[in-house]
């Protein structure tokens, strides 16, 4: 097991809370931002999940998910809802002139249950996958197994 700041653990996925909280109201450019924000914190959240937990690398951001849905981190419902988004990223990273907000919005609004659950999926997880031995400290340098 890797070590994982658990602190920052919980730091993302409250953020990944406020933002589902925050895009209801979003329009724009702030609707663009809390959508490609929702997919990286959650990505980053299952590399961080993968790290400590030592599942198998995963090679994109699909990847991810889908060992996520395959550790049962997250349900196939869920990881189906979170996959749906992925391609917009490209869009908002790559072809930022052009994107639709109004499928944007759409998109999300239609699986932005999966996010909504993350947390929760999340901490349930590490809750019954730990036992004696925890892969969450403050990484210190002289911190054991």
């Amino acid at each position: 097991m890797y070590f994982v700041d658990r602190d920052e653990l919980v730091l993302k996925l409250n953020y990944i809370t406020e933002l589902t909280r925050d895009f209801q109201t979003a329009e724009h450019y702030a609707l663009e931002r809390i959508c490609h924000m929702l997919i990286e914190s959650t990505v980053d959240v299952g590399n961080m999940m993968i790290d400590a937990f030592i599942m198998r690398d995963p090679g994109s951001y699909q990847d991810v998910i889908d060992i996520m849905k395959m550790e049962k981190v997250i349900s196939k419902q869920d990881a189906d809802m979170i996959s749906a988004t992925l391609p917009l990223r490209q869009w908002m990273v790559r072809d930022y002139t052009h994107v639709d907000h109004s499928e944007l919005k759409k998109v999300f609004e239609t699986n932005i249950n999966a996010y909504q659950n993350f947390q929760t999926s999340v901490e349930i997880f590490i809750e019954r996958e730990l036992g004696p031995v925890s892969a969450f400290g403050k990484g210190a340098k002289n911190e054991k197994v």
